[in-house]
């Protein structure tokens, strides 16, 4: 039992590392290669671990080997728009100014039951309504509906905007402050606190999460414990992409 403990400890490991090393990305995103190595190397790892006759090196040595072969790929795919429509293929385009593309669907292998599934997932339920619709490499729909079913911009509505386009930082999590967000807030802790105190907490400590806006406001919620209590505090610091 503890050999199999510490060759599950030992795969699991290697298997982490070179899933981290091939990037950050869902199942959702993978590419077909992607996809493909991951499944072999979870098969490799999967017979490790329960066969204790066969050595651990077996299933390394092809491990990284795949790792190698995923590097050479995703680094040919990056260098040649040739290379990558072979791996990656190309993006089809199922629906053409309101048209149906029947010859595109039964080459990709897709339904009008699929398509329809698709566009109910991205919040279309009539086919009349959309414009454009790309099958992507990954196998996602991208959808672009026609112009009268497009929700109105504040462009289109001739409204300001406001500012606050950039992103909120959060620069207090679960007690802790997130130094590196205060410093690209262009603030300090000194501040941060001050503004916790405006809001009736004393410590960071007692903050599950600060968050700063782009339009200025810091929203506070307090643990659980104390509450769970809410408040935002106008600051100073707008208008930064955040």
């Amino acid at each position: 039992m503890l050999i199999l403990f510490l060759r599950a400890a030992l795969m699991y490991a290697l298997v982490f590392t070179v899933l981290r090393l091939t990037g950050k990305r869902q199942v959702a995103d993978l590419q077909p290669f992607d996809l493909l190595i991951t499944l072999m190397v979870a098969d490799l790892a999967s017979c490790a671990i329960g066969d204790t006759g066969t050595p651990l090196v077996y299933s390394i040595v092809p491990i990284l080997a795949l790792y190698l072969i995923q590097q050479v790929v995703n680094y040919l795919s990056l260098k040649s728009s040739r290379m990558r429509r072979v791996f990656c293929g190309n993006a089809l385009l199922l629906v053409a100014d309101g048209i149906l593309q029947e010859d595109t669907m039964r080459a990709a292998n897709y339904t009008v039951m699929d398509l329809l599934d698709q566009l109910r997932a991205k919040d279309v339920f009539d086919i009349g309504n959309v414009s454009y619709a790309i099958l992507e490499t990954n196998g996602t729909l991208s959808v672009l509906q026609r112009s009268e079913c497009q929700t109105p911009t504040l462009r289109d509505l001739n409204l300001p905007s406001g500012g606050g386009e950039g992103l909120a930082y959060m620069l207090v999590l679960d007690g802790e402050l997130c130094k590196k967000a205060i410093a690209t807030c262009g603030v300090d802790e000194a501040w941060v606190r001050s503004k916790l105190r405006q809001a009736g907490v004393m410590r960071p400590q007692d903050v599950f999460f600060a968050q700063l806006t782009p339009d200025g406001m810091l929203r506070v919620q307090t643990r659980q414990s104390l509450g769970a209590r809410q408040s935002v505090v106008r600051t100073e610091v707008t208008g930064r992409a955040v």
